[in-house]
């Protein structure tokens, strides 16, 4: 599936407007069903955590894509953030 978020987006913004509005799916359901702590995911979908690869994996099993899709968008979010952080650094130097 592409997602609708803008690329800038974190993946949790991601995950909520791909994943979890367009099947009315809850937090507490999601955490239910895969046995991901409440907490992690609202951290996840909030954009205040990132998320492990093994949380990674049971959402991607969870909402059938492949199983390495998550992992690889939480990946080019922490490259995306690097790269901007090191652009600001050497804009300084």
């Amino acid at each position: 599936m592409l997602s609708n978020a803008d690329v800038n987006d974190h993946l949790g913004a991601m995950l909520h407007n791909d994943y979890f509005q367009p099947q009315n799916l809850t937090i507490y359901r999601v955490a239910k069903d895969t046995g991901i702590a409440k907490a992690d995911l609202c951290g996840v979908l909030g954009g205040k955590k990132r998320l492990p690869v093994q949380e990674a994996l049971l959402l991607a099993r969870y909402f059938g894509v492949e199983e390495d899709f998550f992992a690889v968008m939480q990946l080019r979010q922490e490259l995306r953030i690097e790269k901007e952080k090191m652009a600001a650094v050497q804009l300084f130097s």
